[in-house]
């Protein structure tokens, strides 16, 4: 795998946790009497799958730290500017998947949830804070796309840590990041007993502010001890060890997402997916080489796009079909949310390419 090529095995399993989040969606909109079990004593259909988002902090967390440090040779005397550079590229590059989903998410939402024009108006007038990622700062307006809160406060995140990473990569990721990985994390245990929950106000901010603040800051330390590992000169058998951990680690998280556990444990699994994740990203697995081939960066830009169509597609298949069974119902979620995805893509892709607005509205631009 090339220096700069993307880790194909922490694409497909960010493609993997998407599912699983999209499962628990399915489950928790269709089990209204209790858990549905998949046909296996005490196996359930991932209704504690939210643990899948844990993944994509980590990673998110990680990534920064990687990038940090690769510009660690630059000057940092402009850092205002390179941070406000830097953001609005992320933005820039998610905003439009991001405003498809949400747009088809208006629709559907006004359609099935309101009942009149004027109701469906102001529903509509109520969602700006969700349209620019600003739901949660605190904003008091309809959360129409709940599933944006992930990239609301990976953005918010990200603008926090930047300017501590490039000015003092070192001091912050060894030290200050695992102090406040387990200061957070460790508060939201005592205090929730779970890192579920998305709308629980703190009195300050969203209670999922801390939990990707606690993750992010934990993936930043994950960064450091991947590039320790890979100094170390592993034999055959040793990798092989690593190889069976790394798997018991995922398997672990698995077993939480399907299984009726105590919430409180989610904490346990957090830091077992951590460990998984620093052996994914050293390359130590003698099977890495599998993955690293163009279809598991696809796996790996799908995982985005299922996590925010999934919304509207269950509605529409609740609202429109309510009779339905589980299975049938499940099934048909899965596909219409694989075809919002596909089209997105294919959507986002064309307005990339042919810049319709920016050639409208700038002069020059795009030609």
């Amino acid at each position: 795998m090339s220096k700069h090529a993307k880790n194909g095995r922490v694409e497909f399993l960010r493609f993997i946790f998407a599912l699983g989040i999209l499962f628990y969606h399915i489950h928790k909109r269709f089990a209204l009497n209790g858990n549905i079990s998949i046909g296996i004593k005490d196996v359930y259909f991932f209704h504690q799958g939210y643990i899948g988002v844990e993944f994509f902090f980590l990673v998110s967390g990680y990534l920064l730290a990687a990038s940090a440090y690769a510009k660690r040779s630059v000057s940092t005397e402009f850092i205002g500017t390179e941070t406000a550079q830097m953001m609005w590229k992320k933005i820039k590059n998610v905003f439009p998947y991001h405003l498809y989903a949400i747009l088809l998410t208006l629709i559907v939402n006004t359609i099935f949830l309101e009942k009149t024009a004027e109701a469906r108006i102001e529903y509509v007038t109520e969602s700006w804070a969700s349209l620019f990622f600003l739901q949660v700062f605190g904003f008091d307006t309809s959360w129409v796309n709940k599933l944006t809160w992930y990239l609301d406060v990976w953005l918010m995140v990200t603008f926090m840590f930047w300017y501590f990473l490039r000015k003092h990569y070192d001091t912050f990721v060894k030290i200050v990041c695992p102090l406040m990985a387990m200061f957070v994390l460790g508060y939201m245990a005592h205090e929730y007993h779970s890192l579920g929950g998305v709308e629980t106000w703190t009195g300050h901010f969203y209670k999922c502010f801390l939990r990707g603040f606690g993750e992010m800051a934990l993936g930043c330390s994950t960064y450091s001890i991947t590039r320790q590992l890979n100094k170390i000169n592993f034999t055959v058998a040793g990798k092989r060890i690593l190889a069976a951990v790394e798997l018991l680690c995922y398997l672990w998280v698995l077993r939480y997402a399907v299984k009726e556990i105590e919430p409180k444990y989610a904490f346990m699994v957090l830091f077992a997916m951590s460990i998984g994740l620093i052996l994914t990203f050293s390359n130590v697995n003698p099977c890495h080489k599998i993955f690293d081939k163009p279809i598991f960066s696809w796996f790996g830009k799908m995982s985005l796009l299922i996590y925010l169509n999934q919304f509207y597609s269950i509605r529409l298949i609740q609202s429109l079909l309510p009779k339905l069974s589980f299975p049938a119902k499940a099934i048909l979620c899965i596909v219409v949310t694989f075809a919002g995805a596909i089209l997105c893509n294919i959507v986002v892709g064309f307005f990339n390419k042919t810049k319709p607005f920016t050639r409208l509205m700038i002069k020059g631009e795009g030609e």
